[in-house]
């Protein structure tokens, strides 16, 4: 056949007819209408899950390895009561002078003198304060005795000053090293010691406030400032209905301003019922009724807790569960039947939700008993 007959016939058979569609695009449409199913169908379940709730007591949630786990720990819950109490020092006294003249020198508000240090001065000459639980009476000198005598030179020992005897009796010896102290603190070396140069109180004195200023005279007997020691404390005064929740020994809480907790002994329960008063010292006209004065004791108080004075809370036990297992709190949940449960993290990683027995809740845990918890036991907890 020739060239031009074949192409003839080309020409009068017509274009090509058109090849049908690559089965692949029916595929892929029936693919699309698949997943179009499959997902309608997964939201359906999802529904479920979340009309009918979740796993069975017992069930395996998954090997999913949780992102946060504790474990049950054997402890004693403690559950406590707030009162109101005040912080403030412990040892409140006053200072009165010994001498007639002009004060020349006061410490600053809040200093804290030890025993051996300057207390205030009069006319340049300082007061001194030494260790001792009863005041100066007399000018001691040599040849003198009594329980005066003893108490001073007991005094000047614990400074370091020797050479003598402490005993009842101001003998020369005692007089030498009177004069090496009255030679270091300033004070003409007569070897006697003047009531008016010493001041004795039991320890350290904290100047919790002053009556006179510097320039002021003053007289034997006057008032030259109000002292505290140097023991934080809180006062509560706690009604008479809570009285079984403490006792002399205990430790509690306190939540000082700002936020801050101490941690504190109590050293005193009054015996002795009394009206409670108001901020002014009066009756408490909001009907506070009967209360003891219970004294807390600090063991520290927070770096910046400065605070002369301020109300302050005082967490006491009020009930106490020892030897028990306990979670955090978050660590419950709900079971689908009712109850609660944990979710407990095996050793291959999986976890599994068990049923609990919930007892005593306190400081944000709670007591849990039931099969397979015991201490140790990892669970799940919220992050």
């Amino acid at each position: 056949m020739s060239v031009a007959t074949r192409a003839a016939d080309v020409t009068d058979d017509g274009p090509p007819e058109e090849e049908p569609a690559p089965r692949r695009s029916r595929r892929l449409k029936v693919t699309v209408a698949t997943l179009v199913l499959l997902t309608v169908a997964a939201l359906a379940a999802m529904g479920a899950v979340l009309v009918w709730g979740g796993p069975e007591d017992g069930a395996d949630t998954g090997s999913t390895p949780p992102t946060a786990t504790t474990q049950v720990q054997r402890t004693t819950l403690q559950e406590r009561k707030s009162v109101d109490g005040k912080l403030g020092y412990a040892g409140r006294g006053s200072v009165v002078s010994g001498a007639e003249g002009v004060v020349t020198w006061l410490p600053k508000q809040g200093a804290v003198i030890d025993p051996g240090g300057r207390l205030y001065e009069v006319d340049g000459r300082p007061v001194i304060l030494l260790r001792g639980d009863k005041p100066a009476f007399r000018t001691l000198a040599v040849g003198d005795k009594g329980e005066d005598v003893r108490r001073f030179e007991q005094a000047l020992s614990e400074l370091g000053y020797g050479g003598f005897t402490v005993d009842d009796e101001y003998t020369a010896l005692t007089a030498y090293a009177v004069k090496q102290w009255q030679k270091d603190v300033g004070l003409p070396q007569s070897g006697e010691v003047d009531p008016a140069h010493v001041w004795f109180a039991a320890d350290s004195v904290r100047v919790s406030g002053k009556d006179v200023k510097v320039g002021e005279r003053t007289s034997p007997s006057a008032p030259v400032m109000s002292t505290t020691s140097d023991e934080r404390v809180v006062d509560v005064p706690l009604k008479v209905e809570d009285r079984d929740l403490v006792d002399k020994g205990d430790e509690v809480e306190v939540e000082l301003p700002g936020g801050e907790t101490a941690t504190g002994t109590v050293t005193s329960v009054g015996s002795v019922a009394k009206e409670e008063k108001s901020d002014d010292g009066g009756p408490d006209s909001g009907g506070g009724g009967t209360v003891v004065d219970v004294v807390v004791e600090l063991d520290d108080v927070p770096e910046g807790a400065f605070f002369d004075s301020a109300p302050v809370k005082v967490r006491l036990v009020s009930e106490s569960v020892e030897d028990v297992l306990a979670v955090p709190v978050g660590a419950l949940i709900a079971l689908p039947g009712g109850g609660y449960g944990v979710s407990v993290v095996g050793e291959d990683g999986r976890v599994t939700d068990v049923g609990v027995t919930t007892g005593k809740f306190a400081d944000g845990q709670v007591e849990i008993s039931g099969t397979g918890i015991e201490e140790g036991t990892e669970v799940v907890v919220p992050e």
